[in-house]
């Protein structure tokens, strides 16, 4: 009987594991050119997206789709992955687009686990405004190095579908911390088992 109870909490800490390492399973945009939420006074030549990891390359699998406000597609290409970095994705705009509100609806296959994921952004074209970059960096957790106190102050964390939320990092440093503490406790009832 000791050793199923022992099994099961092993199996317990590998499936808390699983869970948050399957929350870090999708390529989502880490930073976005234009940014979120920006306001630019003349149409950008691209969209631009560099994810949070490497992207399969699978015909249709990645795309970056824009639409005007009255949902009208106005992207007349697919979107590319860049040949010297798996995690970038761009597609090219057309030169004539018209002021207004436009939103950029992005997905993804990972090449890490094949997971997908979907999500959007926005940014609108007005000449007759003050331009505003937006909210370029997306994630700052997932390009790989510490974010500064300002920029991580500033960053609202994205959801594998594109909206705000509390992020994935907090679901692994969950699951990270309920496997420690079933194994920790595994830990200690077999120790006092064996001093029994």
């Amino acid at each position: 009987m000791r050793h199923a109870w022992v099994a099961g909490i092993v199996i317990g800490a590998f499936s808390a594991l699983a869970i948050g390492a399957t929350a870090f399973g999708h390529a989502e945009p880490a930073k976005v050119k234009p940014g979120d939420g920006a306001v630019l006074r003349a149409p950008p030549p691209v969209v631009e997206m560099e994810m949070s990891e490497e992207m399969a390359r699978q015909e249709g699998a990645n795309d970056i789709k824009v639409f005007d406000a009255a949902g009208k597609e106005v992207t007349t290409t697919a979107a590319a992955i860049d040949n010297a970095s798996r995690r970038k994705l761009t597609v090219a705009l057309p030169s004539t687009l018209p002021p207004g509100a436009y939103v950029v609806k992005w997905k993804t296959l990972s090449a890490d686990d094949g997971d997908p994921a979907e999500g959007a952004v926005s940014f609108t074209i007005d000449p007759n405004t003050t331009a505003s970059p937006g909210k370029e960096v997306l994630r700052a957790d997932l390009l790989g190095g510490a974010a500064t106190t300002a920029t991580a102050a500033a960053v609202a964390p994205v959801s594998a579908t594109g909206g705000a939320g509390g992020g994935t990092s907090w679901i692994l440093v969950v699951a990270v911390a309920v496997g420690m503490f079933v194994v920790g406790a595994g830990s200690s009832w077999v120790v006092v088992q064996k001093r029994s």
